[in-house]
């Protein structure tokens, strides 16, 4: 079982600082407390949290060590250099047993083999629209999308005039439909991908909403001197309150519960 401690002045900064060392997202993991930090008194007695995060996502269960997991995208640019190297390697053998033209073939098959690659991005990318689309449909509601991809994540944005519908109480819908989404584009590609899936622009409107939120909430932890507990919501989500307040003076944040009903807690230090 893959598994790694960590500690930090918080649950939340020791989890944080999991999170980065392996490089995944927190719905991959398994947050055990093993210890809450203490402040103590004029910084005697002061204990750091202790965690442990176990990896429960199964595409990143089969890597042999927490090590080759942290390694995992160094692997995929060695293979990737090895494989251009062996690609340079074979060049060198048909120009010396051959003649130009072979050289230049050899080239072209470079070409052809990072488009074809590019290409497959692409149809997995398609087919997840179209098969989120078709769930939607199955509903009984007309939809329309399209998908953008930068960098390891795959964006799709669709329009509806019952989008409403397809967003359903404060996102609840659409983050489920993300979900699915995911785990179906995760048959398809190798590696660490993302799917976000957004109608119109509410994303956007959210993250407006979370952010004053996380501020108002900030504000009345500051004024009661008690813990705010919100509402079980996704792990981006969250990561957007904890970044609104993450620059106001004398307040916190940290996740409690399990997956799915995990919550953010905003408190004064």
């Amino acid at each position: 079982m893959l598994k790694s401690r960590y500690e930090g002045q918080s649950v939340e900064q020791a989890l944080q600082q999991g999170l980065e060392d392996l490089n995944v997202q927190e719905q991959q993991v398994r947050i055990d407390v093993i210890k809450e930090g203490k402040k103590g008194i004029f910084g005697f007695m002061k204990q750091d949290a202790h965690i442990e995060l176990t990896i429960i996502d199964p595409e990143l269960k089969q890597f042999e060590s927490i090590e080759a997991l942290k390694c995992r995208h160094q692997h995929e640019e060695a293979d990737e250099l090895i494989s251009d190297e062996t690609h340079h390697e074979e060049a060198i053998i048909i120009e010396e047993n051959n003649n130009d033209e072979n050289d230049i073939q050899s080239e072209e098959d470079i070409r052809e083999h990072n488009n074809q690659k590019k290409d497959s991005l692409n149809e997995v990318a398609q087919d997840t629209l179209t098969y989120v689309l078709n769930i939607i449909r199955e509903m009984n509601i007309d939809v329309d999308g399209s998908y953008e991809i930068k960098s390891n994540t795959i964006y799709i944005n669709m329009t509806s005039n019952n989008a409403a519908y397809i967003i359903g109480k404060r996102g609840q819908i659409l983050n489920a439909l993300q979900t699915v989404g995911q785990n179906y584009m995760h048959q398809f590609v190798k590696g660490y991908y993302a799917l976000i899936l957004d109608i119109e622009s509410y994303r956007e409107k959210r993250k407006e909403t979370l952010e004053q939120l996380a501020i108002n909430m900030a504000k009345k932890a500051t004024q009661t001197k008690k813990p705010v507990k919100l509402e079980p919501m996704p792990n981006f989500e969250r990561k957007i309150m904890h970044q609104a307040v993450s620059k106001i003076e004398n307040i916190e944040t940290y996740s409690e519960g399990r997956e799915p009903h995990r919550y953010l807690v905003i408190k004064n230090k």
